[in-house]
Order: C-alpha cells, then structure tokens, then sequence
C-alpha cells in the first residue's frame, strides 16, 4: 500500500527512492532526501556544472563518457605544451601518468580510465608518435604515416581513426599495433570535430580551404565518405562526441566569437540544444551522440578550467521547494 505526504493540502506519494520508469509530469516526495520532486519534459537538453580541471588548457586529447572523462596533453596557456593527464569521476579531476611526448593538438580516443593519444604538435613539427594509457602509464604505439595536428580521432582505448588535419584529406586506421591508410575526405579539414569508431567515422565542422568556419557534416564507412546534414552554425576549434551516424557539437569559433552552442545530429539533420555556460573554443569533449562533458579549452582572453556536463533533450527531475 503506497504512503503519502501532505504538502499544501495535496497528498503526494511518498516514496524512499526515487522511480526508475519515470514519465512526464509525475510527482513524489523523496523521505530519505526529504525533498518534493517533479519530473518534466526538457526540449533542447541542459548543461550544469562540474568540477574544475586542476590544469586549465586548451587543445588536449580526450575520451570518456558522458559523465567521466579522461584529459591528456594539450596548451596549458604557460607553456606551449604539457603531457599532464588528469581523471574525472563525475565530481573530481585527479592526477594521471605523464605522456611520454608532451604535445597539443593532439586527438584521442578510450575511456575514462584508459586511452589512446595520437598525432598534435611539439611546438617544432606534427606528429606521427602514437600512445597507449593504461589507467595509470602511457606507452608507445605504432607511429602514423603521416605527422598531423589539429586532427580529429575516433575509436577506442587500443585501436583508432585519425581523420584529417594539418595533412589535407587523409585518414589512418589503427588496429592496436600499425596504421593503415584509408579512403580520403571530400574536403580537406582541419580544427574539426569527429566521432565514431576504429573503422567508421563522422567529421562536422572546421576550417577548410573555402571556409574557415564550415558547417559540413561528412560521414565514413570505412572505405569512403559522404556529404551529410549541414550544421545550423558554421564553426572550427569544436568539441564533438558520438557514433559513426549520429553526433553532438558543442563550443568552437565562427569567426568572431567563442561559442556556447550545441547542435545534435540524427544522421541526416541538426537540431539546436542547450547552451554550455561558458563560451569556448578548443575545448575537449567525450560522452554519446545525446549526452556529453565538455571541458577546459579557451575563453578569451584566457584559458578556462570549466568542466561542464550535458544531458539531453528527454524527461528530467527536478527538486521544488516543499515549505
């Protein structure tokens, strides 16, 4: 027999613990949080805060989930590079092992525990130099054919896919031990983001010779690629995350300002979502094509240690004041 509380002459049902099938417009009071509770239908998606980067930079490598990420490498604004790597629980960033390179621009692919770093820059010349991490020291990989920075990446902690950059249209192929050349890119691109996996990817914005802040979606299927959904808002200097089909862009540059936009691609169209709260460009991402973790990068004038997480349009909890 369900208990209720009576709250302004209304009975709630209380309850414990909170639903797990929960639907649009329910109403509890929680008696271990002793909180009123209602859920509600987000349209667009939201970010909220999270806890700060002990290393603010911009241009590192990343991987993870939606609430969990890893971040390694990258321009802590100081120094032109740095190998630190940090963790993220969902709460709190601790220390990691040190890459053995130090490098920015790089891309990155895994886990939040474990990873997968490859290509950037020294501040001398692009890199071929790839590096796995497993939880705690990072070793050397398989070198790519071809040095390249600002590049996009996609896959996971042991294999992966090098798309584009500072070396035109070409893509590489990782198996966990030696990289393989694949199918080149319509456009050549590069400051763009990217998602998918080892053999299979998405690439959407960037700079590309005609256009410095593009707006172009292309997808991969392991051999060749095409032309997908064009972005509402035409950017480089962006964070992505998500699959092969279908992804989530956030932040970035469009030529004039540093941006707090998200978009969210179904594998045919964009669709706008919630803003972050601090506007930025270079900034690293992990997480799905519907939810994400957005952190550090550069908030002009300055770097940001911001980390910010993402849900998705969808039904949402919210706790109300029950006096």
């Amino acid at each position: 027999m369900s208990e209720y509380k009576t709250i302004h002459g209304i009975h709630v049902q209380a309850l414990d613990t909170d639903p797990s099938n929960l639907g649009a417009g329910q109403v509890w009071y929680n008696t271990t949080s002793n909180q009123l509770k209602i859920t509600a239908v987000s349209t667009s998606g939201s970010w909220a805060t999270g806890g700060n980067l002990g290393t603010a930079r911009y241009n590192m490598g990343s991987a993870g989930t939606q609430t969990a990420g890893l971040a390694f490498g990258g321009n802590p604004g100081s120094a032109p590079t740095t190998n630190v790597t940090q963790h993220y629980d969902g709460s709190a960033w601790t220390g990691g092992g040190n890459m053995g390179t130090t490098r920015y621009a790089l891309a990155g692919a895994g886990t939040q525990t474990a990873g997968l770093g490859f290509g950037g820059y020294d501040g001398n010349e692009g890199l071929t130099a790839t590096e796995h991490y497993d939880g705690s020291s990072w070793t050397a990989g398989g070198n790519m054919a071809t040095g390249r920075y600002f590049l996009a990446g996609a896959g996971t902690q042991t294999a992966g896919l090098a798309i584009g950059g500072y070396a035109p249209t070409t893509v590489e192929h990782y198996d966990g031990s030696a990289w393989t050349g694949g199918g080149n890119m319509a456009t050549s691109r590069r400051e763009h983001a990217g998602a998918g996996t080892q053999t299979a990817g998405l690439v959407f914005g960037g700079y590309t010779p005609s256009n410095p802040t593009t707006n172009a979606t292309e997808h991969y299927d392991g051999s060749a690629w095409t032309a997908g959904g064009n972005m509402a808002t035409g950017r480089n200097r962006l964070s992505g995350t998500g699959t092969q089909t279908a992804g989530l862009a956030f932040g970035g540059y469009d030529g004039s300002n540093e941006l707090t936009a998200t978009e969210h691609y179904d594998g045919s169209a964009w669709t706008s979502g919630g803003n972050m709260a601090t506007s930025r460009y270079y900034l690293a991402g992990c997480g799905t094509q519907t939810a994400g973790l957005a952190f550090g990068g550069y908030d002009n004038p300055s770097t940001t240690n911001a980390t910010e997480e993402y849900t998705g349009p969808g039904i949402t909890t919210q706790t109300v004041t029950a006096s």
